[in-house]
């Protein structure tokens, strides 16, 4: 066979390749069909490219492996037909090259992707954006209040408002449960670790405060806080357990030095005096010719009095549009004079929770299994997850197969009830690589990763496909769910078993939550905070992921307080050491880490404190670490034995007087809150001369051997031997990728836990008791009927 010109792409990159063979079938399949290769194709044919069989590409991707062999058998279909020759899996790559060298001057091109196109679902809104902008650019405004009926559009508008203005944005849900309101600090704390990268996040609400408000005074992004009127007396004004947000708005949002956009949510208009500077937007409903411009691009025929009917009943509600094109189009081929003709009545009513709720008894009706998921969604509070993976749904479902699954989600989806995403996935280009939380922020969802490409390492982010309801959709499912016969504690508890179920038939990693439990009984029994956040995070380390989870199990370990706990439970796990011994050792670095300047911990180490003031601190470390009553392997305690041996004798009443001195006088406590010091030099002016006496034989030393002491003691700490966990434990891709969709959903039934009022404290328990356990030890703990 002659060469190819796809052997020269392989050679130049392999991923160049692949998009050379995927422009050429886009460009073929236009020619004949007029559209471009669909998601689901591209899918199929990078994996068939990359040698993937129908199983692994169904496994990456979680779909069922039937469902990828029908879709790629349609595919080869499609492409036999507009390449004009019978193309397999086998043989697509020889059969595109030859079509492209025959036809590479005479077709015409897919249109390619304009930024300034329309979104077929945003439509008669052009007025409103301008709208904004006058408010932002002509009246320098820095919060704009978006106020109108559920369904109008609001949250609809802000994203497409951001997206207009190619701002990133922060997102704040609130949430739709009034017992459930999402914290403001937390809020602060994730954006300011995860999105600006802060390492010191301060421990005072008013200093994050002041932390987040110079951020936004050097970049220009949006935020976007959705849904408040969840925390809102009938009065307008935020609820005293919600008056952060208060703070939030007054002293940072609205600020005139802060370059940010601030977009508020509200079916109800905020009435608080701080807070007059907020721009107010009401949002009215679409208008008649927004509807008729949007039924037409689904070929409804909008020639019709019944238009100008249905509009004005729904007060050109967005959602009450959306939902009824889909009625129309389905049941009535777009016939809106027929629908008109059999549901008039109905619609006079003009009530969107009216409507929602006959298409939920049309679902129930036509379709029990996609109602019953609908309902179901209503359990998820969208807040700390605002979208709900594949995985998601898929736990919902333990009552189905894995196709009548597929089929169930694909049914909901075409019901225009059920809001959706599909995966999005951009190349990482050089350029941001020192940056990436700016251009693929995770507050909008993105993901990092790598891609192995003909054996080439490649970083991509991407957006996995999310699911989530609209708050009136939500609504309406959670009250339909508590008023069914499904308890709240039988489906939490079903979620949990569907859960477990998943890595259950696998026996590694059975073996690796085994493992977990143990560790985490051998070195963490006396730890104040809830099991389950150990073996949260081993699973997160050995994924090489943030510590969500752990964080959402208990949300304890978040609060400023407890840093030092957060710190001395990693050491347990990197050094596979006892928490109380870790607490010791982790003394020890505290004070030890700031007098390294290539650490992290450096600006820790102020004008105020000298190199001896830390090492002074290091003793106490040292003494709790030499316990007898720890579990210290014999070799390190010999070391820190000789290490602290070397100190003079002054050194132990040295430190006594500090510690009392600062409690007497806190006023000498040095500025730096993390470390609550007195400096030997403030000791020294303040106190008898025995103790200056003291205080100048210690000096003596330290100016002598102190160096190489504080050198000794950090190659003794450096020596000791870690663990790592994803090293120690080898898994499979296809293992990998089950473990991850594991923790996910388990991420997901902590966030129903922590949302919901309904479930029972047994159940909660239970459930909380058993997480991320191995299937052995669940049946142990599982009561018997």
């Amino acid at each position: 066979m002659p060469k190819n010109q796809f052997y020269t792409h392989c050679l130049m990159n392999a991923e160049e390749a692949l998009e050379v063979a995927l422009e050429v079938a886009n460009k073929a399949i236009f020619s004949k069909k007029g559209r471009k290769l669909a998601d689901i194709e591209v899918l199929i044919l990078r994996g068939s490219w990359q040698g993937q069989n129908y199983d692994d590409i169904a496994e990456t991707h979680d779909y069922t492996s039937q469902h990828i062999k029908n879709e790629g058998s349609e595919l080869w279909k499609l492409l036999s037909e507009v390449l004009g020759e019978k193309v397999r899996k086998t043989n697509f790559r020889t059969a595109l090259e030859r079509w492209r060298s025959q036809h590479s001057a005479e077709v015409p091109q897919p249109p390619q992707p304009d930024e300034g196109k329309k979104n077929a679902d945003f439509v008669g809104r052009e007025e409103a954006i301008a709208h904004l902008n006058t408010l932002v650019g002509s009246q320098n405004a820095k919060t704009i209040g978006i106020y109108g009926k559920g369904g109008v559009g609001k949250t609809t508008l802000a994203h497409q408002y951001f997206e207009t203005q190619r701002l990133e944005y922060l997102e704040l849900q609130v949430g739709m449960d009034a017992q459930c309101i999402t914290s403001v600090e937390r809020w602060i704390k994730f954006q300011l670790r995860e999105y600006f990268k802060v390492e010191k996040l301060e421990d005072n609400f008013d200093m994050l405060l002041e932390q987040l408000r110079c951020k936004l005074q050097n970049q220009k992004i949006g935020v976007l806080i959705d849904n408040i009127e969840t925390a809102l007396d009938e009065n307008g004004k935020l609820d005293k357990p919600h008056r952060d947000y208060v703070e939030l708005l007054s002293r940072v949002l609205i600020h005139p030095t802060v370059k940010s956009i601030t977009l508020i949510t509200s079916r109800t208009r905020l009435n608080e005096a701080k807070l007059t500077l907020i721009k107010p937007y009401p949002l009215p409903g679409l208008d008649e010719e927004a509807w008729q411009e949007f039924f037409s691009g689904f070929e409804i025929n909008t020639h019709s009095s019944a238009l100008s009917s249905i509009h004005k009943a729904y007060g050109g509600n967005a959602l009450a549009m959306k939902v009824l094109h889909n009625l129309i189009q389905s049941d009535y081929d777009g016939d809106l004079e027929a629908y008109w003709q059999d549901n008039q009545e109905f619609l006079l009513k003009g009530e969107i929770k009216d409507l929602i709720a006959s298409q939920f008894d049309r679902l129930l009706e036509f379709d029990i299994k996609a109602y019953k998921l609908l309902c179901r969604l209503g359990l998820y509070p969208y807040q700390n997850i605002p979208q709900i993976p594949y995985i998601g749904l898929s736990c919902l479902l333990w009552d189905l197969s894995k196709e009548e699954q597929r089929q169930a989600i694909e049914s909901l989806q075409l019901s225009c009830l059920v809001e959706s995403k599909k995966e999005k996935r951009e190349d990482i280009p050089k350029s941001s690589e020192n940056e990436l939380f700016l251009h693929f922020p995770k507050n909008q969802g993105w993901m990092l990763g790598f891609e192995n490409l003909q054996s080439q390492g490649k970083l991509v982010a991407f957006q996995p496909a999310g699911y989530w309801l609209h708050p009136v959709i939500q609504a309406e499912a959670i009250a339909r769910l508590k008023s069914s016969e499904e308890s709240i504690d039988k489906i939490m508890t079903l979620i949990k078993q569907q859960i477990d179920v998943m890595v259950a038939d696998d026996k590694k990693l059975q073996n690796f939550l085994t493992w977990v439990y143990q560790k985490q009984q051998a070195l963490f029994s006396k730890l104040p905070y809830k099991p389950a956040l150990i073996r949260a995070l081993y699973l997160a380390l050995a994924l090489k992921i943030s510590w969500y989870l752990s964080v959402e199990i208990d949300k304890k370990i978040s609060e400023a307080a407890t840093a030092a706990y957060s710190m001395d439970i990693i050491l347990a796990i990197d050094y596979d050491i006892t928490f109380d011994l870790a607490s010791a050792l982790g003394y020890i670095l505290t004070f030890l880490l700031p007098l390294d300047p290539t650490s992290p911990f450096s600006e820790l180490k102020t004008t105020e404190l000298d190199n001896i003031d830390f090492a002074l601190e290091i003793l106490s470390g040292i003494d709790r670490s030499l316990d007898p009553k720890l579990d210290i392997k014999p070799e390190l305690r010999r070391s820190l034995q000789d290490i602290k041996n070397q100190l003079p004798d002054e050194v132990d009443f040295i430190w006594m007087v500090r510690q009392l001195i600062s409690i007497d006088k806190p006023e000498l406590i040095t500025s730096e809150p993390n470390l609550k010091l007195v400096s030997l030099k403030k000791l020294k002016k303040h106190h008898l001369p025995k103790v200056r006496e003291g205080i100048e034989k210690l000096e003596t030393w330290f100016q002598a051997k102190g160096e190489a002491w504080l050198q000794q003691l950090s190659d003794v700490m450096s020596s000791i031997p870690r663990k790592n966990i994803s090293d120690s434990w080898q898994f499979s891709p296809q293992q990998k990728q089950k473990l991850r969709q594991y923790y996910d959903a388990n991420r997901l039934l902590v966030d129903c836990l922590n949302s919901s009022g309904d479930v029972s404290d047994k159940t909660r328990s239970h459930i909380e008791d058993t997480l991320l356990l191995p299937i052995a030890e669940i049946e142990k703990r599982t009561p018997r009927d």
